[in-house]
Parts: C-alpha cells; structure tokens; sequence
C-alpha cells in the first residue's frame, strides 16, 4: 500500500484471509503430491477415463464427506490430503467474503456489507446446486 492511501481494516482482513488460506491450501497439496510419490503412487496407471460399475474411480473424491473419509483411513490417503488443500483453495474466497461482511458493518459501511452479503448468497447457492455438499 503507498503512503497516501493505507489500507483499511476490511481490506487487510480480506488480504490475509486469501494469502493464508491460498498458502495453506497449495502447501497441503504438495504435501500430498509428496505423500503420493513417497507411496509409490506415479508407478501405478492413474488416469482412468471410464467409470468403474461401483461408482467413481479410486483416489477421486467428489464430496466433502469422501475427502473426510479419506483423511480419516490409515494409512492416511495422500489424495485426500491433496483434495483437502484443492477444497481449501475454493473456500478461501467464500470465508473471506462472510468475513468481511461484519468488518464492513463494525466500520459503519453497510452498502458494502449489502454486496458482500449478497455475494456470499450467491457463493453458497452456486455451492450447493453444483452438489459440492452432501
């Protein structure tokens, strides 16, 4: 920020909040890749194109509950950990708009905490329709 304009408690927040949740969420995804390699994982055929009869292919997670699961398995599943920081990485933009909407309100601006309230609606139904929660 330069010296004339400093920037502002909600624009500090946000800024944290993204570098943060960017940083630990890229970490947790070469901590898995690393798992993965230190598994063995690049000696196996990874990329299946066709839909096995029971469902997904292993090691793809398409809900929060299976990268739970697979967090929670011993030994645990570099995939997960790698799904985990992916996961994280989507969520970082949505916790920094619900957390500026009350920074907003403290710092009397409730035109901007209107956007950021209706923003973050639109986050959350996107989430939900796109079936990123169940």
């Amino acid at each position: 920020m330069s010296q004339d304009h400093p920037a502002s408690p909600v624009e500090l927040l946000v800024a944290r909040t993204l570098l943060t949740g960017g940083l630990v969420g890229i970490a947790l995804i070469l901590l898995g890749l690393g798992l993965y390699a230190g598994h063995g994982g690049f000696h196996q055929h990874v990329l299946q194109l066709s839909r096995p009869a029971g469902g997904n292919p292993p090691g793809v997670f398409v809900s929060v509950r299976q990268v739970v699961d697979g967090l929670r398995h011993r030994p645990l599943d570099p995939l997960a950990v790698t799904a985990l920081g992916l996961l994280l990485l989507m969520v970082t933009p949505i916790i920094a708009v619900a957390l500026s909407i009350p920074a907003f309100l403290r710092a009397g601006d409730r035109r901007y905490a209107t956007i950021a309230a209706i923003v973050l609606t639109m986050l959350v139904v996107s989430l939900i329709a796109a079936g990123g929660v169940h």
